[in-house]
C-alpha cells in the first residue's frame, strides 16, 4: 500500500502541487499584508490565490479514502479555477500593471471561463464513467457516441490560450513596470504548462509543471519584498547629505510690514540644530510673542526644522499638528512662522513635496503604489491633485516619460 503511493507518479501529480500551493498561500498572506500597495487589483488576487489553491489541491484528494466526495470536488475545483480564477488572475495582472483592460473584454473573460466550466460539467458528466454529479441530482443527459475525453482537453488549451497566454503576451508588451513582469512571466508559464499537459494528456507534466509557475512568482515576490524593505530604509533615514545640502542652500526669510516684501535674509547655520530643547523653546515662545515693534521677525529654526521634517516624513501621515509636535512649538505658532517665511501653508507644502517625489516614483511604480508610497490613502485623489499641480495626469505623465 506504502509503495502504491509513494511513487514517483504520484509526488509529481500530487505532492508537488500541493507545493506550490504553499507557495501561492504564501503569495497570499504577502499581499493581503500588503494590500494598500495593490489597490484594486488585490481583490482579484485573493480571488486567483484562493481558487488556484483550491485546484491545486485537487489531486491529493484522489488519493484519500473519501470515494462520494471526490467527484464534486474535482468539479468543484476545475469550475471555480476556470470560471473566476483565471479571469481574475488576468485582470489583477492588467491592474496592477496600470495598462487599462476594457470592461468587454472583463465581461468576456468571466463569461468565456462561465461557458468553459459549464461545458466540463456536461462533457465530464457525458464522457466519464467514473463521475455521475448531475445525475446524482435527476439530471439525465443522453449519450453521445462521438463526443471524447479528448474533446474537454481541447477545450481547456483554448480556454488557456484565450484567458491567459494571449492577454498576458500582450500585457508584457504594453507594461512599463519591469519589476512586475515576473508575474506576467509566471502566468504565462502557467497557461503554457498547461496547454502542453492538456494536448498529450499527460498530467504529471500538467501538474509537475505548475512548480516553474510557482517558483517564477515566488522570485518575483522576494525580489519586490527586497524592494519595498530597500524603500523604507531609505524613507527612514533621518537626513541624508543631499537634503542637509539642499536645506543649507535655502536662505531664511525676512518680512516687514510697511514694504510687505519677503527676502531671505541669512542661511541655515549647522550649530543651531545642537541647541539644547530648552534653549530652543525659550526662542521659540520669544519670537513668536514678540510683537513690540512693528517688525515681524522669523524663526529660522523653526521654518528649518519644519521643512526638514516634512521633507524626510512627507510618506507618512503627517499634518500641521505632527509637524508642529516635531519641531517643538505650537500650531499657532508654526502656522504664522511658516507663512511668513514661504508665503505658503504647511499642507500645501507637505502636497508639493509628496507631488514631486511622485514624479521620480512613477517611473518605476504603478500610480496606485505611488500614491501610497508618498503618502496619499486613496489612488483618486492623488491623481486629482497631481492633475491640478502638474495639468497631466499620472498616466499621462508614466507614459510620457518612460517610453
Amino acid at each position: 500500500m506504502i509503495d502504491n503511493l509513494l511513487t514517483w507518479g504520484v509526488f509529481l501529480r500530487c505532492i508537488v502541487p500541493m507545493l506550490v500551493a504553499t507557495v501561492f498561500f504564501t503569495a497570499f498572506v504577502y499581499f493581503s499584508i500588503e494590500r494598500r500597495r495593490f489597490g484594486s487589483s488585490y481583490n482579484y488576487f485573493a480571488v486567483f490565490f484562493v481558487t488556484f489553491i483550491f485546484y491545486l489541491c485537487g489531486p491529493a484528494f484522489n488519493i484519500l479514502p473519501i470515494e462520494y466526495a471526490k467527484p464534486f470536488i474535482q468539479l468543484g475545483r476545475t469550475i471555480l479555477f476556470f470560471w473566476l480564477g483565471l479571469p481574475s488572475l488576468l485582470i489583477a495582472l492588467f491592474r496592477f500593471s496600470d495598462v487599462k483592460l476594457p470592461k468587454p473584454v472583463t465581461y468576456f473573460s468571466y463569461s468565456f471561463g462561465l461557458a468553459f466550466s459549464v461545458c466540463f460539467l456536461v462533457l465530464t458528466e457525458l464522457a466519464h464513467p467514473k463521475i455521475n454529479v448531475l445525475e446524482g441530482f435527476g439530471i439525465k443527459i443522453t449519450p453521445i457516441d462521438w463526443l471524447k475525453l479528448t474533446h474537454i482537453y481541447y477545450f481547456q488549451v483554448v480556454t488557456f490560450i484565450v484567458l491567459l497566454i494571449i492577454p498576458c503576451s500582450y500585457l508584457l508588451l504594453h507594461t512599463h513596470k519591469s519589476q512586475n513582469k515576473g508575474y506576467i512571466y509566471s502566468a504565462i508559464s502557467l497557461g503554457v504548462i498547461a496547454v502542453l499537459g492538456s494536448m498529450a494528456e499527460h498530467w504529471v507534466t500538467y501538474y509537475s509543471g505548475t512548480s516553474l509557475c510557482g517558483l517564477i512568482w515566488l522570485g518575483t515576490m522576494l525580489k519586490d519584498v527586497q524592494t519595498a524593505n530597500h524603500a523604507v530604509e531609505t524613507k527612514s533615514n533621518p537626513i541624508t547629505s543631499s537634503q542637509i545640502a539642499a536645506s543649507k542652500n535655502n536662505q531664511i526669510l525676512s518680512s516687514t510690514p510697511e514694504t510687505n516684501k519677503i527676502s531671505f535674509s541669512r542661511q541655515l547655520n549647522p550649530l543651531t540644530l545642537e541647541l539644547s530643547e530648552s534653549t530652543l523653546h525659550q526662542q521659540d515662545n520669544s519670537q513668536c510673542n514678540s510683537n513690540k515693534t512693528k517688525q515681524t521677525h522669523i524663526n529660522s529654526y523653526v521654518v528649518k526644522k519644519a521643512l526638514l521634517y516634512i521633507e524626510n516624513n512627507y510618506f507618512k501621515d503627517i499634518n500641521i499638528d505632527t509637524v508642529a509636535l516635531s519641531v517643538g512649538v505650537s500650531r499657532s505658532c508654526l502656522v504664522k512662522q511658516f507663512k511668513l517665511a514661504t508665503n505658503e501653508t504647511i499642507n500645501n507644502k507637505i502636497i508639493e513635496v509628496r507631488i514631486e517625489q511622485a514624479k521620480k516614483v512613477l517611473l518605476k511604480k504603478s500610480v496606485t503604489e505611488t500614491a501610497y508610497e508618498v503618502g496619499f490613502n486613496n489612488s483618486n485623489y492623488f491623481a486629482t491633485v497631481f492633475k491640478k499641480r502638474t495639468n497631466c495626469t499620472p498616466k499621462q505623465f508614466k507614459s510620457t516619460f518612460t517610453r
